[in-house]
């Protein structure tokens, strides 16, 4: 349930990346009319890379290649002869857009690699507070039952799952276990028993 929430959760966050990707180049491109009138199509292009590079830093490398294209749709349908087509006449055009779309491609895996580094980077530093702060409790437990507690609180809610510490013995039984976590049944007790026994995974997980 836990893991189909999650993917739902990914799916309505991916797909929002792309509308926001979309509705970047249609803001650029309504600025590109207001603009074009007064300064000409010439610089036109350029508005379409902030949009491009927003995409890819806040949605990753798919929503900013959907960026990309977009831009250069766009660009050929609103900016170049003739307008409201996607046929191009002039050769330099045809050069122009092919540019816009390749130096947006580059802009957008340059964005994602930068959101891919930060991400990187913020779960490390979630990682090793983590570790200082579980270290940070453990120095401070005075009894084994204390590490017990301790540990078992950690991992159900850094892994969110159901966290038991079970003891060693032909009858294991639970010796710690997390606040709000679901007991063992008789199934259970035995997968616990077969691997304290041979030291190798048992049970439906």
């Amino acid at each position: 349930m836990v893991g189909l929430t999650e993917s739902n959760r990914s799916a309505a966050a991916q797909a929002r990346a792309y509308a926001e990707a979309i509705l970047l180049v249609a803001a650029s491109t309504i600025m590109g009319l207001l603009l074009a009138p007064r300064w000409g199509n010439s610089a036109v292009d350029l508005l379409y890379l902030p949009a491009v590079l927003a995409a890819g830093v806040l949605g990753g490398f798919g929503p900013a290649l959907l960026a990309a294209l977009a831009s250069a749709l766009a660009y050929n349908f609103f900016f170049t002869a003739p307008h409201m087509t996607f046929r191009i006449d002039s050769a330099n055009d045809i050069v122009t857009v092919v540019v816009l779309f390749a130096a947006a491609a580059l802009t957008s895996q340059l964005a994602s690699s930068i959101r891919k580094q930060a991400r990187l980077a913020e779960a490390h530093a979630a990682r090793n507070a983590t570790i200082a702060g579980l270290a940070r409790r453990l120095l401070t437990c005075t009894s084994d039952k204390e590490i017990a507690d301790v540990a078992t609180r950690e991992l159900a809610m850094i892994f969110d799952c159901n966290a038991l510490l079970v003891e060693n013995g032909r009858e294991p039984r639970v010796l710690s276990s997390a606040p709000g976590q679901m007991g063992l049944g008789p199934s259970d007790f035995a997968a616990a028993a077969l691997t304290l026994d041979v030291g190798e995974r048992a049970g439906r997980a």
